[in-house]
Order: structure tokens, then C-alpha cells, then sequence
């Protein structure tokens, strides 16, 4: 089963479209706002407490970085699509009603989802390194890492729950593209975080806080009790959206 789930993954030209989108999408959108940080004196004077940093600071997180950043955990979360259309898919095909052990059936599609995802982090990664000189430390890895259990989860689940194609993709693409909006996907996180208001409200979208720590670890600062609070939201999804499935598995409703 797993053999032919990564067999249909390596087959399938969508899965390294969107393996690259993240550098794409990054060199696009940093170019639109090119030196744009460099050119606000107050973004760059160094920041030494971790009290100061609201999403960013300093000349080391240029556009670039921050794109960098912020497009390769969209594009995590994006790739929750891909595996919902997979489950849907099985579903459609009566495929699913036919497996006995459907339990084995969903954690194939997530092993499998998530190695391409760690296959993304790696490829991309090594472009940023090459290409903008960023060098990611081990910490931040981590938290890369981490982003696609909330990727799969959610579109596991919806593959699970939705009777129509359509519906999947839009309700997946409605939500992830919120998501990413306030995780400064589409814009600058610096310039999004411009007023208290925004700065509370982009907290809205997981991506938000993952950005941050990755960009406090950039910059040398600790990660303090946000990175508790990043735990403590992965493993209440995790667990969460399991409960979920289960009920799903065992009697086709989630509530």
C-alpha cells in the first residue's frame, strides 16, 4: 500500500509543481518589495531583547528571508490539498468502502504525504541557501518539520468529510489562503504588523507563530514561552483532529 501511495506521489507532475512553488513564489514576491526593509531605518537598528521582536528585525531578515520563510510554510500547509484530493479520490472510486483496515489506509497517506513534505523543506531549503545565503539553523528545521502534521491532519480530515471535489479544493484553498494572509504570505509580515490591532489579529493563522520563532532562531534570540505555546498547539491539533478521524473511521460521522 505504501509502495503504491509513493508510486502515485513520484507519478504525479502536481506534487513537484508545488515543490518548487515556494522558491518561485519567494523570488517573486521579495522582488516586489526589494530592499524595502533596508530603506526604513528602524528596521535596521539591531534589536537585543526578545520583547522588541515582533515578527522580524534586522538586515539579516531582508525580504528575501522573510519570504523565504513564511511562502515555505504556506506552501506546508498548501500541500493539505493534495493529500485531502488523495483520500477524496479513494473515497469516490469506492476504494475506501472496500479497505479493511482503514486506520493502516489513513496513516500510509500521511507517511507518504509527509516524506514529499520533508522532501519540499530539504529541496527548498537548499535553494535559500544557495541562492539568498540563508543558512537555517537546526531549531528552525524543527519547526518546519512540525508544520506538516497540522498539513496532513486537516486535509486527511476533509478528504474524509467532503461528498464533492469542488467543495474540497475551495474549502482547503478558503481556509489556507487565510491562513496565509495572516501569516504574511502575501505580504510582509513587518508591514502587516505595522499596528496593534493587525498584531493580534494575524495570531489568527498557526503560520503566524511558527514564522516567528523561525525568525527569532535567525536571529539568535531565544524563542521563550512561544515555543511552549507551539507544542502545546501541535500536539492539541494532533490530537484533536485524530479524534476526528477515528470517529470518522469507525461510524462515517465526525461529531
Amino acid at each position: 500500500m505504501l509502495k503504491k501511495e509513493i508510486k502515485g506521489i513520484v507519478k504525479n507532475p502536481v506534487y513537484y509543481i508545488v515543490m518548487i512553488l515556494p522558491f518561485i513564489i519567494t523570488f517573486i514576491m521579495s522582488e516586489g518589495t526589494k530592499n524595502y526593509l533596508l530603506q526604513r531605518p528602524e528596521f535596521t537598528q539591531k534589536i537585543n531583547v526578545a520583547k522588541e521582536i515582533v515578527l522580524y528585525s534586522g538586515q539579516i531578515l531582508d525580504a528575501k528571508i522573510q519570504f523565504a520563510v513564511s511562502e515555505l510554510n504556506f506552501m506546508l500547509l498548501m500541500a493539505s490539498i493534495l493529500i485531502g484530493l488523495s483520500v477524496f479520490e479513494e473515497r469516490r472510486l469506492h476504494i475506501w468502502d472496500r479497505i479493511v483496515d482503514k486506520r493502516k489506509f489513513v496513516s500510509v497517506k500521511f507517511f507518504a504525504h509527509y516524506v514529499f513534505s520533508v522532501v519540499m523543506i530539504v529541496f527548498n531549503l537548499i535553494l535559500f541557501a544557495v541562492i539568498f545565503d540563508m543558512q537555517t539553523p537546526f531549531k528552525s528545521i524543527l519547526i518546519l518539520l512540525s508544520m506538516p502534521i497540522v498539513s496532513m491532519l486537516f486535509g486527511i480530515l476533509i478528504g474524509l468529510i467532503v461528498q464533492n471535489r469542488a467543495m474540497l479544493s475551495n474549502t482547503i484553498l478558503m481556509i489556507v489562503m487565510f491562513m496565509g494572509f495572516f501569516g504574511g504570505a502575501l505580504s510582509l509580515t513587518s508591514v502587516l504588523s505595522n499596528t496593534k490591532f493587525m498584531n493580534v489579529l494575524m495570531y489568527i493563522s498557526p503560520l503566524t507563530l511558527a514564522n516567528k520563532l523561525i525568525y527569532k532562531n535567525l536571529i539568535h534570540v531565544t524563542m521563550g514561552r512561544e515555543l511552549f505555546i507551539w507544542i502545546v498547539f501541535i500536539l492539541g491539533f494532533a490530537g484533536l483532529f485524530i479524534a476526528f478521524i477515528e470517529r470518522r473511521i469507525k461510524n462515517g460521522t465526525v461529531i
